[in-house]
C-alpha cells in the first residue's frame, strides 16, 4: 500500500467540479420527479428529464437514478478525500453503464429523441463523468493522495 502523503490540490478540483456537476444532475432529477417543486422552479428547455424518465422502463431509469445518486455520494466522498469513493463511483459508473444499454436499445428501435434529450447523451454523459472521476479518484489513491 501507498504511504499517504499530503492532500493533492487536484482531489479539492476534481471533488469540487464533480459535486458541482452530478449535484445539478440530482437537482434536475428532483424537479423532474416532484411535480411540486418542478412548478416553482423551471429549468431552461433543453432539460426535460421528467418525460426521458417517464418513458424508460423501470430498470433504465432505477439504473439512472442510481447513477446519479452515486455519482453525487462519490463526488462529496473524493472531496472529502475519503478513499470509499473509489468503490462509489465505480458503482456509479457501473449503473450508468446499464442505462447506456437502454439508450442503445432505444436508438436501435427508431427513437432518436425522446422530449428535448436523445436516448445516448444523457447515460453516456452520466457514465462519462462517473469515470473520469472514477479514474482520477483511483490514481489518487494508488498515489497516496487520496
Amino acid at each position: 500500500m501507498a504511504e499517504k502523503r499530503a492532500r493533492g490540490v487536484l482531489v479539492t478540483v476534481f471533488g469540487v467540479v464533480g459535486t458541482a456537476c452530478f449535484g445539478f444532475l440530482a437537482l434536475e432529477y428532483v424537479l423532474a420527479r416532484y411535480d411540486a417543486l418542478g412548478a416553482i422552479i423551471h429549468l431552461p428547455a433543453p432539460f426535460g428529464l421528467g418525460d426521458f424518465l417517464n418513458v424508460m422502463p423501470d430498470w433504465a431509469a432505477l439504473a439512472t437514478t442510481a447513477g446519479i445518486w452515486l455519482g453525487v455520494l462519490g463526488a462529496v466522498l473524493l472531496l472529502l478525500g475519503d478513499r470509499a469513493s473509489v468503490l462509489v463511483l465505480a458503482l456509479g459508473m457501473l449503473a450508468s453503464l446499464v442505462a447506456l444499454v437502454w439508450g442503445a436499445l432505444a436508438v436501435a428501435q427508431g427513437q432518436t429523441l425522446i422530449g428535448t434529450i436523445r436516448p445516448l447523451d444523457y447515460p453516456g454523459a452520466l457514465a462519462l463523468g462517473s469515470f473520469g472521476l472514477w479514474l482520477y479518484a483511483r490514481t489518487a489513491k494508488r498515489y497516496g493522495r487520496l
